[in-house]
């Protein structure tokens, strides 16, 4: 089967949509890290026929991206996107050998998530102000993501519609159009209908942008970016510099949810909607770091005892 380099990514973008369920993210990503490779083939004198790629293509391509990528995880996320092509295009039959043994992704180093400390969010929570309609609403959306470890995305998809009449359950689409539940603590609950209260507005999104420059409701759902901003203003405004970006209160909320279940793995994959346990090794490794310095606290104790009683 003959066809250029554009038309399989075409066909590989198409699949991903439409049968891989992948996020509208992720389908973008891959979709500009091909058209990526596919200039870099044009410009190198490429046919740009399918069934003339080589490995050494794609070592030249490699080589490419490490002196214009000095991030490893970078050059990994360009990578990834080229190789789970390469498998596609093989698996399906448009080239007679998987080419994705070639491509080498680099090494990273594991970076832990950083959560908000107990004492510290704490002391956020406690002091989210709720004065103004916009102030409820940043309250509900911080509380709402402590609650629930949903990803921003999953929290301003959701729509007024979504909020339980009774009770704390509700559901989120994540990742692959999978659906999950999630929880509200009563805080969050309750912050929630405090601001949903002061909506008079039409728009079906919960989370909606004050601007008073939108005249037309269906476009007041808020923005990653506007949450970014909301998240930065309180970081500054309350001195919780921990709090760097609303993903930092899904690591805070897998944090605390292994914490109080004991080290419940799986139902903590669950909460957050995480594919793979893997995944969720970062939380683990600071769960664990925190029992070894309690204990080490806890044997400070027993000696400091041991003095006073000898």
């Amino acid at each position: 089967m003959s066809i250029d380099l554009q038309a399989a990514a075409n066909e590989y973008i198409g699949w991903l949509q439409l049968e891989a369920n992948r996020s509208p993210n992720t389908v973008r990503a891959y979709d500009a890290e091909l058209k990526k490779l596919i200039v870099f083939l044009h410009e190198s004198g490429h046919t740009l026929q399918l069934a003339d790629l080589r490995h050494e293509d794609l070592r030249a391509y490699q080589r490419l991206l490490a002196t214009r990528l000095k991030s490893p995880a970078s050059r990994a996320r360009a990578l990834v996107a080229v190789r789970s092509w390469l498998r596609w295009v093989a698996r399906e039959g448009f080239i007679d050998r998987d080419l994705s043994n070639g491509i080498t992704l680099p090494k990273l180093e594991q970076r832990l998530p950083k959560p908000i400390d107990s004492d510290e969010l704490a002391r956020l929570l406690a002091a989210l102000p709720s004065g103004t309609p916009l102030e409820k609403r940043d309250k509900a959306l911080v509380q709402f993501l402590i609650s629930t470890g949903c990803r921003i995305s999953e929290s301003l998809a959701l729509d007024r519609t979504d909020f339980p009449r009774t009770g704390n359950r509700l559901i989120v689409t994540g990742k692959g159009s999978k659906q999950r539940a999630v929880y509200l603590t009563a805080d969050a609950r309750a912050a929630l209908e405090d601001y949903l209260a002061t909506r008079e507005d039409a728009s079906m999104a919960m989370f909606i942008n004050y601007d008073r420059s939108i005249a037309d409701d269906r476009n007041r759902r808020l923005t990653s970016a506007g949450a970014r901003f909301i998240v930065k203003r309180l970081r500054r405004q309350l001195g919780a510099w921990s709090f760097k970006s609303p993903h930092v209160a899904r690591h805070t909320a897998a944090t605390t949810l292994l914490e109080v279940t004991g080290g419940d793995v799986r139902l903590v994959q669950e909460v957050l909607g995480h594919a793979n346990l893997n995944t969720l090794q970062g939380y683990t490794k600071i769960v664990d770091s925190r029992k070894q310095d309690a204990y080490r606290r806890y044997q400070q104790f027993l000696d400091e005892k041991k003095k006073t009683a000898g």
